[in-house]
Parts: C-alpha cells; structure tokens; sequence
C-alpha cells in the first residue's frame, strides 16, 4: 500500500477522535492564559480591565461553551464506538466534562458579567489610573480561584485520558 493510500484509510473513530482532541484545545486552551491576562492587565493597565475581561467573556462564549459541547458529543462518540461507559477514565471525562459545562453557565458567565459592570463602574469614576474597587478584587479573586479549579479539572481530564489507569 502506498504511503497516500494509508494516509487516506482513517477511519471514523480516528477522525472523531482528531475532533475530540481539537475541541479540547481550542475549548479550554485559552482558558489557562486567563489568569496571567487577569493578573497583568490588573497590575499595569486598570483601564484595560473592562476591555480585557469582554475579550474574556466573548471567547467564553464563542470558543469554550461550544468546544465543550464539541468534546461532551465527540467523547459520547468514540465510547460508543469503542469503549464502555464504565471504564474510569470515561467516567473521569464525562464528569469533568459536564461540571465544566455546569461551571461555565452557573459560575463563569454570572462572575464574567459582575467583574466586568464593576470594572466599567471603577474605570468611569475615574480613580486614579483607572483603580479598582475593593469590591471588585474580591470577586477577581472568586473568579480566578474557579478558574484555577477548572484548570485543575481539565488537567485531571486529560491525564486519565491520556493514561487510562
């Protein structure tokens, strides 16, 4: 066989899982960079807070709510094809999946939302170089404490995953 003939015999369960994996990174890569951008943007550039926490919230929104829903159907997929739904590590991804799913609509979009009405709010006081509230580093910190979990889980997520132990 040549080597374009076996480089064109990949089968479903390849290609589906080329998408599972896809999906994993372009849902939840950025999501690990967050923290820095938070932390940076807060530090040097508190007027850039607003607009930074909207690029957030829009790549929440275009990117990770429907990469997830990509890896919850592609990993539903590639069970059913060729694993059970009782080996840990499919147990393992579900779970981490649907509470990132659940995090992402109860925490992340409800918390998205307030820091960024209280950033625009302290940014048009005008204090300073655009200084933050109190009220809003306190929140900053809930939300970088949920995002540092769901890091955790994603984390989780792909080791067993990757080992299946």
């Amino acid at each position: 066989m040549s080597a374009f003939a076996a480089a064109t015999d990949i089968r479903l369960y390849e290609l589906v899982l080329f998408v599972h994996v896809t999906a994993v990174v372009v849902a939840f890569g950025a999501t690990f960079a967050y923290p820095f951008f938070q932390v940076g943007v807060e530090r040097r550039s508190p007027r850039g807070v607003p607009a930074m926490l909207h690029a957030m919230h829009v790549t929440s929104r275009y990117l990770v709510v429907p990469g997830s829903l990509v890896v919850l159907a592609s990993g539903t997929y590639l069970t059913l094809d060729g694993w059970a739904f009782d080996e840990l590590f499919v147990v393992v991804g579900l779970v981490v999946a649907i509470a990132l799913v659940l995090l992402g609509a109860l925490v992340f979009d409800p918390l998205e939302r307030r820091l960024l009405a209280l950033a625009e709010r302290d940014v048009a006081a005008g204090r300073g170089d655009g200084e933050l509230s109190e009220e809003y580093r306190a929140l900053s910190r809930r939300f970088a404490a949920a995002g540092t979990a769901a890091s955790l889980l994603v984390l989780v997520a792909v080791f067993f995953m990757a080992v299946k132990p």
